[in-house]
């Protein structure tokens, strides 16, 4: 094979070898866990920094306690452990809502 004919070939191997490097992060990215979706699972010892929108007076960084709940400003405690880092977003928010804190965000 000529110096020419290899040079021509590259492109190809590379192409493929590309290819098959972004088929594999998609393949990865569908076997990932299903929480990773929605944010790591909390669990009692966790510390979680919540930072809320134009309201630094309820900005906290905080640990889950052993009984699985936090102490969040103007809310009190709130369960934490076995939540994704959304749910507990989602439920923080209807929270400072029912309380008549923040308007529905």
């Amino acid at each position: 094979m000529s110096r020419a004919e290899d040079e021509r070939d590259r492109p190809e191997v590379c192409g493929r070898l590309w290819g098959f490097c972004v088929g594999a992060a998609f393949l990865w990215t569908l076997c990932a866990p299903p929480a990773q979706a929605g944010g790591r699972v909390l669990t009692a010892s966790d510390v979680v920094s919540i930072r809320v929108l134009d309201q630094p007076d309820l900005d906290t960084t905080t640990r889950v306690e052993p009984d699985g709940t936090i102490n969040f400003p103007y809310v009190g405690r709130i369960k934490a452990a076995g939540l994704t880092e959304d749910q507990l977003e989602r439920a923080i928010g209807r929270r400072l809502v029912e309380l008549r804190i923040l308007a529905d965000p």
